[in-house]
Parts: structure tokens; C-alpha cells; sequence
């Protein structure tokens, strides 16, 4: 792939064969103006490598006309109009942007996107202008998303409260239970099944701090406080490491063993239940899996979810769990 200097460089290049008011630029006058308007030195190398590109590079798709022109001493492209600006979009390139514009779309309330609403609306008219009529009516993309997040008003001050380090006083209403209060420090979001969590340090008053997670459509208010905290950030990436879902513990992770029916191989071949997945077994009687990670909630909701079409081998604390909760079950139908 090429690197992002190179796109900035095929751009001001673009720039300086467009501009009809000064001479043709001969390859000195090239490698100085790119090198003024990046702010760095750029080599007569890299620029004779830059017009090979965009002369013949498939990747790029520019196929730039670039002549040298010996009469007007420069370069010069030889076809009137020509920019890489204005490059045709393929019928590829179309349904690409449909895509990316039905994702937007799906995320149309978050604040962060809101903002650009007025420009998605105007791309996305402008991208179905170019797709065949026949198609307009049909919806190709259908994504799992709601209409929108509860508490998703609360956005903007939390990404701040992030971004500044700021503590944050949350009043919170977990499901049967009376609003509290928690004095926190926020650390990162995260999406889990269409309901958008937060994952802070709960500052209490008389216990241990502890990292928790709340959850946005239990949030009744949120107020930034001016204090700063300045301990060292959890790593929002590993932080759930070890766990399918959302629900933290601090338990350590298990080595658990699941044995499913033959045909579900395909479906766990090409979505893992989780990153630490390694076949232990596959054969025409059984397709037998390890995971690495904590027992939650999520996860043994997961395994519900496969039926009759899972066993657990190990370990043997979760298999008696969902026995119980399988023989429970059974009692409602009887």
C-alpha cells in the first residue's frame, strides 16, 4: 500500500498541473512546490516515482495524462479538464459508498455523526442518483441496529470528561433497584449488542476503588465535575481480553471445553466464539472447542443459546450449572 505522504504528494502535484495561470512546471519546479506545501524536503526521486504512479499504477485507477511537453518546458496533462479530483466513480466504487452510507445511517443518532447529518444526507442523494433506478427500492443492507440509544444524550459530556480527565459525578439506576449516586473516572466506551456501556472507576467513599461498568439506558444524569485525576488508564483494549460480552469480573480465566454437534464447525470455523478459540477435535461425530476466558453471564448465555447442539466437558462447575438450569427449564414444559 502506498504510504499517506504519497496521496498528499499525487494531490498537490494534481494541484500544480491544473493551475493554468503559471508556466508548465518542469520536475525542479515540482519537487519545490511540493516540498513547500508538505513543509519537508522531497526528493526529484520521489516525485519521478509519484508521476510513474499516476500514470500507470492499476491500483491507483488515475491513468493521468502526464506528458512532458519539451515546447512548453514542463509537465502538462494532455487531456483539457483532467484532475484527479474528478476521477469517474465505478459502479464498485458506488456500491461501496451505499455501504459505508448505511452504516452511517445506522448510527445516525450518536452525536458524533450527527453532526455531519446534513453532508451523509447529501452524499448518500447523490450516490443513489448514480445507482440503477431498478435497485433504489430494494434494501440491500439490513443492519441490527436501533432507531436509537437511550442515554445516548449523556455522549457528549462523557467523550469530554474522557478526553480531560475529568471525574464525574453519575447518577445511576440499576434495573429494580433505587438511583445512586457514583463519583467516577471515566475511561473508555464500548458498544455490546446495541446498548452503549461505560466503563469507569467508581470512587467510593468508604470502599476500594473499583473499575465497573454502566450501562447508558440506566443513566438519569451525568454531571462533569473540575477535578482532574491523573492515575494511569486502563488498557481499553485488553480490558476485555478474556470475556465474552460485557460483564467484568475478577475472576480469572478458565480453560473451558465445549463439544458441539459435526455441523456447527462451519458456523465456529468462520466466527470464533472468542479469540483464544483452538480446535481440540473434529471429526464426523464431533467438533470439539477450547476457550480461554472468564464464566460470565454472556458466556453461558452463548452456550444456552446452541441448545441441544453443545455439551460442556469442562470444566465441571459450568456443566452442573447449566444442568440445574436445563432441569429447571424442563419443569416449566412439563
Amino acid at each position: 500500500m502506498k504510504n499517506k505522504n504519497a496521496y498528499a504528494r499525487y494531490r498537490i502535484i494534481d494541484l500544480r498541473l491544473t493551475n493554468k495561470s503559471l508556466p508548465a512546471p518542469s520536475l525542479d519546479d515540482l519537487v519545490e512546490y511540493v516540498s513547500e506545501k508538505l513543509d519537508m524536503s522531497i526528493s526529484v526521486s520521489s516525485i519521478q516515482k509519484d508521476i510513474y504512479a499516476m500514470r500507470y499504477d492499476s491500483n491507483l485507477g488515475f491513468d493521468a495524462p502526464i506528458e512532458f511537453d519539451r515546447y512548453a518546458r514542463g509537465y502538462v496533462y494532455t487531456e483539457d479538464g483532467y484532475s484527479i479530483t474528478q476521477m469517474p466513480v465505478s459502479a464498485d466504487d458506488l456500491k461501496g459508498l451505499e455501504f459505508a452510507i448505511t452504516i452511517l445511517e445506522q448510527f445516525k443518532d450518536i452525536p458524533a455523526i450527527k453532526v455531519f447529518e446534513d453532508a451523509i444526507t447529501k452524499i448518500a442523494a447523490s450516490v443513489k442518483q448514480n445507482i440503477n433506478n431498478e435497485e433504489l427500492g430494494k434494501e440491500v443492507f439490513i443492519l441490527d441496529r436501533p432507531n436509537s440509544y437511550k442515554g445516548i444524550e449523556f455522549m457528549p459530556l462523557l467523550v469530554e470528561s474522557i478526553r480531560e480527565r475529568r471525574e464525574v459525578v453519575l447518577k445511576y439506576q440499576p434495573f429494580g433497584k433505587d438511583e445512586k449516586r457514583h463519583t467516577i473516572h471515566p475511561y473508555f466506551i464500548r458498544e455490546y449488542k446495541a446498548r452503549l456501556y461505560l466503563i469507569a472507576k467508581d470512587i467510593h467513599p468508604t470502599k476500594a476503588p473499583k473499575t465497573l461498568t454502566f450501562s447508558f439506558d440506566r443513566m438519569n444524569d451525568v454531571i462533569k465535575m473540575n477535578k482532574t485525576f491523573d492515575e494511569a488508564s486502563i488498557n481499553n483494549k485488553a480490558y476485555f481480553d478474556a470475556t465474552i460480552g460485557i460483564s467484568k469480573t475478577d475472576d480469572k480465566p478458565q480453560k473451558i471445553v465445549l463439544q458441539f454437534a459435526p455441523h456447527q464447525s462451519n458456523y465456529l470455523l468462520s466466527q470464533p466464539l472468542h479469540h483464544s478459540q483452538e480446535v481440540v477435535a473434529q471429526n464426523k461425530n464431533e467438533f470439539t472447542i477450547s476457550v480461554e476466558v472468564v464464566i460470565n453471564y454472556e458466556l453461558t448465555e452463548r452456550i444456552k443459546g446452541y441448545g441441544s447442539q453443545v455439551k460442556v466437558l469442562q470444566p465441571k462447575s459450568l456443566a452442573k450449572e447449566l444442568r440445574e438450569d436445563a432441569q429447571a427449564l424442563l419443569k416449566l414444559y412439563k
